[in-house]
């Protein structure tokens, strides 16, 4: 079963731990844009991404995201917490994840429906025999 990490302020340490001690990939949950990180998609690492990047000060998120592999890109909701913008200060709810959707295909230059289309297949791939129909 993949691991879900939450890392805040600890993001070499963290690094240095899953590259020594994890045995399998996971979700960097509410990646937070260290850059150094990114060397876990090597591991199986995928990169959740929420609310801030819709954030006006979300400026070293927006010039990480691009970075990403897109093979290892996931969308996610942090609720009730990290309210997309323009409901930032709300209660967060999954069906604000379309405005998170929309801010990662400007910055990937991709469609919409196509991008969502490759984190539905990441998702799957992640998940895979743990949630819906994925074989």
């Amino acid at each position: 079963k993949p691991l879900i990490i939450h890392i805040r302020e600890a993001s070499l340490d963290s690094k240095n731990i899953l590259k020594e001690y994890a045995k399998v990939g996971g979700v960097l949950h509410c990646y937070n844009a260290n850059e150094g990180l990114l060397e876990l998609a090597d591991r199986g690492f995928y990169f959740g991404i929420g609310g801030v990047l819709t954030f006006k000060n979300a400026k070293k998120l927006i010039n990480v995201y691009p970075k990403i592999p897109l093979d290892k890109l996931l969308l996610e909701t942090d609720a009730p917490y990290l309210t997309p913008h323009p409901f930032r200060g709300k209660r967060n709810e999954p069906a604000y994840t379309s405005l998170v959707l929309e801010k990662m295909a400007e910055l990937s230059d991709i469609e919409k429906k196509e991008l969502e289309s490759v984190i539905l297949q990441n998702t799957q791939r992640l998940f895979k025999g743990l949630i819906g129909n994925n074989n």
